[in-house]
């Protein structure tokens, strides 16, 4: 992952632009596409940024954003340009870090972190030019998204009077989203960085290029201590006080989403053991993902395997730290 040295004009470089533009607009064209925003619109970012270069690679960001910004005014759509932003630059962003060689761990908490940083920027640079505070547009935005999936059920022949409960109870949604924002935006953002994570791994060893070496992630598990935390924030959520069952839940949301990826990587595992040719474990992510009870199985087995040890890891490495 190296700067490939070579002049803005070629045609590499025409080609890249044209590549990572098409998926700007189709997103931009698609709105009901924007739930994926984050698994594919960083990804030729991160590729082309690590392929051609720094100077290059955001010339062709911005190039893409202008294409996103045209198509948006063209087709009237809901998504903003400060969405296709934030989630394209995810691809630098992710490319300074993966440049450096962390862990696994390491590279997840600083591209979570620098992708952030930028959005915490942006929240309160508007913060200043309208003159509320930061934690007020938060509560505003998360009220327009939830009046918009109002309009959306609308329009999708939802019934009436099943809108109609939504409707009523649209105040009591909204606050109960505000007060899990932070963990949702940490879970949120720590998806995108991993997805793609896993999907440049995938491109850049397909076009032979060097990506950092994160071992077995079939064999990735949380430290086990991290059940109290867990059992703690569980705990928190009983007792009669806002504020603590606020905390207690926000805490319990990440922890899930953790024990998550150990599931999954539980999965990877059983799927690398039995030799699974690769469209088998593709449809085995997609059916996790898509079937809640599924994904609520995998989030269960991730949160077992802290007793179970399902791959034998103690076993197997008896000298590494739980």
């Amino acid at each position: 992952m190296r700067e490939a040295g070579r002049g803005i004009l070629n045609r590499e470089y025409f080609f890249a632009a044209a590549i990572t533009s098409l998926v700007f607009i189709v997103v931009a064209a698609f709105s009901i596409l924007s739930s994926f925003g984050a698994l594919v619109l960083p990804l030729p970012l991160l590729y082309y940024y690590s392929k051609l270069g720094r100077v290059q690679g955001i010339f062709i960001f911005f190039l893409s954003l202008l294409a996103a910004m045209i198509t948006l005014r063209i087709v009237d759509s809901p998504l903003t340009l400060h969405y296709f932003f934030l989630l394209g630059a995810v691809g630098p962003l992710l490319s300074e870090v993966l440049r450096r060689g962390y862990s696994i761990e390491k590279t997840v908490l600083y591209g979570v972190g620098a992708f952030l940083a930028l959005g915490l920027s942006f929240l309160l640079f508007y913060s200043m030019i309208l003159g509320k505070s930061p934690w007020s547009l938060i509560e505003l935005y998360i009220f327009e998204i939830v009046r918009e999936n109002i309009d959306s059920y609308a329009r999708v022949g939802v019934p009436q009077e099943h809108i109609a409960i939504i409707s009523e109870n649209a105040g009591y949604i909204a606050n109960a989203l505000t007060s899990l924002f932070p963990s949702l935006i940490l879970v949120g953002s720590s998806f995108c960085v991993w997805v793609n994570i896993l999907e440049g791994k995938l491109l850049f060893e397909k076009k032979g290029m060097w990506y950092p070496q994160f071992g077995d992630l079939s064999r990735w598990k949380i430290f086990d201590r991290m059940i109290w935390v867990f059992i703690i924030a569980g705990v928190c959520i009983v007792i009669p006080v806002k504020a603590v069952k606020i905390i207690g839940l926000n805490i319990l949301i990440v922890l899930l989403f953790i024990y998550m990826l150990q599931g999954l990587s539980i999965v990877s595992f059983y799927f690398k053991r039995k030799n699974m040719p690769w469209f088998v474990r593709g449809f085995g992510y997609f059916l996790i993902f898509a079937q809640q009870i599924l994904l609520f199985l995998v989030i269960g087995l991730g949160l077992v395997d802290v007793w179970a040890d399902f791959r034998k890891l103690e076993k197997a490495e008896p000298d590494t730290k739980p």
